[in-house]
């Protein structure tokens, strides 16, 4: 298949990315490279030993769009999207500009190019504060971010042009913190500025990039399984 990962040139989006060309489709990346990299493209190719087609661009804009879609696709997968809580409370509407606003444009390039096929990448935080543990698939919605508000918009839109649309197709995927890299080594998480998760601001550290790793809160205890305590503590 001929297939569109917006996003891709990201931490899940480069891995994905290395799947598929093994798996023997024609990728084509859309990225603006906000939070991505160049060369992270480059290891896929060559981890893949395979071409991979990129187009440096944004899914809000429809010429981007346009010449991203215009030799063709039969699926896309949704990376591409402002991730950091924080940073979403501090500037929500720039995050519903390009969350929200990106997943429109996308999906009317879709429908004008005939694309009936949907990946998007959600997000757990659409759980909000879960009452129970562990979440499952259908535990109630709840938001406490203006990140999590626009995945959830966005899963809402997606929804609504499966429901208008009987031929369009979609999976929502809700991750939980994925962490890790390729077994090679060569392609990671590796953020632009002061990571937003945990595991990459830790391996800054350890490689000393950064200087130290703040602790906030000494208010209770938090049971460790002992190797973790001896590690932690």
């Amino acid at each position: 298949m001929r297939i569109l990962v917006t996003g891709g040139a990201g931490f899940i989006g480069s891995h994905t990315c290395v799947a598929l060309l093994e798996a023997g489709h024609a990728v084509t990346v859309l990225d603006n490279l906000c939070n991505g990299s160049e060369v992270a493209l480059q290891r896929v190719r060559e981890l893949a030993d395979k071409a991979l087609r990129f187009v440096e661009g944004d899914v809000r804009n429809p010429n981007d769009l346009a010449r991203t879609f215009a030799g063709g696709v039969d699926a896309v997968i949704h990376f591409a999207a402002l991730k950091a809580v924080g940073e979403s409370c501090i500037d929500p509407l720039r995050y519903f500009d390009n969350n929200i606003g990106g997943t429109i444009a996308l999906m009317q390039a879709m429908q004008s190019f005939g694309t009936q096929h949907l990946v998007f990448s959600s997000s757990a935080t659409v759980y909000g504060a879960a009452e129970t543990m562990p979440v499952n698939e259908d535990a109630p919605l709840g938001v406490t971010n203006p990140y999590g508000r626009s995945k959830r918009v966005m899963e809402e839109l997606i929804r609504d042009l499966c429901a208008a649309n009987p031929g369009f197709n979609a999976v929502l995927l809700r991750y939980f913190n994925p962490v890790g890299a390729h077994p090679s080594g060569r392609i990671g998480e590796d953020p632009i500025g002061i990571p937003n998760n945990l595991m990459p601001y830790v391996a800054q550290v350890a490689t000393g990039r950064r200087d130290h790793l703040n602790i906030f809160g000494n208010d209770y205890s938090t049971p460790m399984a002992p190797a973790c305590a001896t590690t932690c503590t």
